[in-house]
């Protein structure tokens, strides 16, 4: 079984690794260049650094469903055309893995070890149909409203342009972060 996982998280690291070779460069915000393979983030220069293929600064759904296709290809490492937890932990170890090297930070931090934690949450979000396996259309259908719900403008890409997204809890939120700022107020 020890074989078995640290075969599984050495493909990981090899397909991450990969991945982040193919794939251009795209400016962050902050002005240094983050690479498309990056793991971390709910920016909207981390999602357009993750999945602008081109350089062109912004994000097609044709442009993620290629990215999201090649890491899901990758990392079934079982070639079950499925992902399992540990494969779907081992892509995402991978590059984040490079992201913490290319910003010369420390795996060893607690930050690295909670991502890690939350790759696993993350698949049994993704898991739909609950049977502790990920399909690639399992996949894609989350790709899809992530685009959708970053796509704000409509015009068919993600870009710094779009205004950030709201989230549906937002509103409601606010509304009782208000009503805690009314009741210190009495």
């Amino acid at each position: 079984m020890a074989k078995l996982i640290s075969l599984t998280l050495g493909l990981g690291l090899i397909a991450g690794a990969a991945l982040a070779q193919e794939s251009t460069t795209a400016p962050a915000e902050n002005g240094t260049a983050e690479q498309p393979g990056i793991a971390g983030g709910h920016s909207q220069a981390a999602y357009i650094a993750g999945y602008d293929q081109d350089g062109d600064g912004k994000v097609s759904l044709d442009e993620l469903i290629e990215v999201r296709t090649a890491r899901f290809r990758g990392a079934d490492t079982d070639g079950s055309g499925e992902l399992n937890e540990a494969e779907y932990v081992a892509e995402f170890e991978g590059r984040l893995r490079q992201q913490y090297a290319d910003q010369g930070r420390d795996t060893s931090e607690e930050r690295f070890a909670n991502s890690l934690k939350q790759a696993g949450v993350r698949f049994a979000v993704l898991d739909r149909d609950r049977n502790n396996s990920l399909s690639l259309e399992e996949d894609l259908e989350s790709a899809r409203k992530t685009f959708a719900r970053n796509d704000t403008d409509g015009d068919g890409f993600v870009t710094a342009a779009d205004p950030k997204p709201v989230r549906e809890n937002d509103d409601q939120n606010a509304a009782q972060d208000g009503e805690k700022k009314e009741e210190k107020a009495d």
